[in-house]
């Protein structure tokens, strides 16, 4: 289960110029979209990504501006339609860095699957060991958080057929 960070849409869908330090994490970004659009698309009962409601917005809002085309609202609308969208009170109280740890964490606590958090935000491991200090200054974060270029390999790895299918998507 991926549990994905605002910072995931901003970087795949990036409407600023890339520069070589931003084009990594626009091609890994793009791939992971691409690959959950795709994944949803073939298997529309699995649960394979989610994120809060707050990321997607903090995104879609950015994204779309005030005068959206209408390939931005496809994207946005795809995008939203292949994942698990939380709208949960307690978990919009908080701030869009605070709902995908919490959603990690309520994942992780009442469910088989270990999730994995994926950032291209370098202080998220910092703010989740942050999360789970306030609790037990012993404790550890219990899952992984992977950056979109460690995302990517680890899907590449895991799911090469698939994978392949979406590079011949980005491809086209």
């Amino acid at each position: 289960m991926l549990v994905l960070c605002h910072s995931v849409f901003h970087d795949a869908f990036r409407l600023r110029a890339l520069s070589t330090k931003t084009v990594g994490a626009w091609k890994s970004s793009r791939f992971i979209a691409n690959f959950i659009i795709l994944q949803k698309a073939e298997k529309p009962d699995c649960i394979f990504a989610i994120t809060s409601k707050q990321a997607l917005a903090h995104f879609a809002v950015r994204f779309l501006g005030e005068k959206p085309s209408q390939k931005q609202k496809e994207i946005v609308l795809a995008l939203g339609s292949s994942l698990i969208i939380v709208d949960n009170a307690s978990i919009q109280k908080l701030d869009v860095d605070d709902s995908v740890i919490v959603l990690c964490d309520i994942w992780y606590s009442f469910s088989n699957f270990v999730p994995i958090l994926v950032s291209n935000i370098p202080k998220k491991v910092e703010m989740s060991e942050e999360f789970y200090h306030q609790k037990d200054k012993t404790a550890v974060v219990p899952y992984k958080i992977l950056s979109t270029a460690e995302c990517e390999k680890f899907l590449r790895e895991r799911y090469p057929e698939l994978s392949e299918e979406v590079d011949q998507l980005i491809a086209h």
